[in-house]
């Protein structure tokens, strides 16, 4: 995958809130790592892993299950595409007063946002990933099903998504999927929403705004949830965390974010290479 010809402009509706936070242990001096950055971090690392990780048999299997011809190598990058762009949205159920409260000081510096729900206290970021994309996927093109059955792409990328720590949570009841109204109020409305829309968009314009497929098999959502794990922790690492949020000087600016996005982008292949991954390469062996 070319990935130059990637040129996001994370046009949106409304800014990226640089303070909204996504890690916090081990940063020094109390500080935070955007949410934001971690998200393009993680698609731009799971390029990385479709390019140098993933076999030829590995992406033409994802490509089929997508719906797509594996032997087009423009459906092939589509689904490179997608794959990045859905392991960028993992942390997306952090974008709520019931996540962000956990660092008091940064949940200070937050305005404008309404308070935490009763019904949210205790809730899991992955239990949210998953309740929000469930509701929020059909209204960004992804097939919700007639009568919102479970084999569904939206309703199956957002369970994979949401089971990214390991716990894979069981689909949302029915009132909930036909009254999203329900669950956006329950994980924060106003500029709670504003920001889920805004990160989800961003994600999508950097990898290339890829549309969505048409179907999702079993078999290419197994992968693909392999696939988001091991970039999360790829991404996740302290030193790589570190030496990226020391290029983070004013938070959510976009001419930031297109930089930070680049940046990530270019140290992928690097993370990847480091942690031992990659094609396995065979050496001749002479005949005796």
């Amino acid at each position: 995958m070319n990935i130059g010809d990637f040129v996001p402009d994370f046009t949106s509706k409304w800014a990226l809130d640089g303070v909204l936070w996504s890690k916090e242990d081990g940063l020094p001096d109390g500080l935070t790592y955007p949410l934001f950055a971690h998200l393009l971090d993680t698609a731009a690392v799971c390029l990385a892993l479709w390019d140098l990780y993933m076999s030829e048999g590995q992406q033409r299997m994802f490509t089929a299950g997508l719906g797509l011809e594996p032997d087009s190598d423009t459906d092939r990058e589509r689904a490179g595409s997608l794959l990045a762009c859905w392991a960028g949205w993992h942390d997306l159920g952090k974008i709520g007063a019931y996540f962000q409260v956990k660092v008091p000081a940064e949940f200070a510096q937050l305005r404008g946002y309404p308070p935490l729900s009763s019904e949210a206290r205790g809730l899991s970021h992955g239990e949210a990933t998953q309740l929000y994309l469930a509701v929020r996927l059909p209204s960004h093109g992804y097939d919700g099903g007639d009568g919102l059955p479970a084999a569904s792409p939206a309703r199956r990328l957002a369970q994979l998504l949401g089971g990214h720590h390991g716990r894979v949570f069981p689909q949302p009841n029915r009132n909930r999927l036909r009254h999203p109204s329900l669950v956006i109020r329950m994980l924060g409305e106003g500029r709670w929403e504003e920001q889920r829309l805004a990160h989800l968009t961003a994600v999508a314009q950097a990898v290339g705004d890829p549309d969505p497929p048409e179907v999702l098999s079993v078999e290419a959502a197994v992968l693909a949830g392999e696939m988001v794990v091991l970039a999360d922790w790829l991404a996740s690492q302290l030193p790589f965390v570190i030496d990226q949020l020391e290029h983070l000087s004013e938070p959510g600016d976009p001419a930031l974010v297109v930089r930070h996005w680049e940046q990530a982008v270019a140290a992928g292949p690097g993370l990847v290479e480091d942690a031992g991954l990659g094609l396995p390469v065979w050496k001749e062996t002479p005949v005796s």
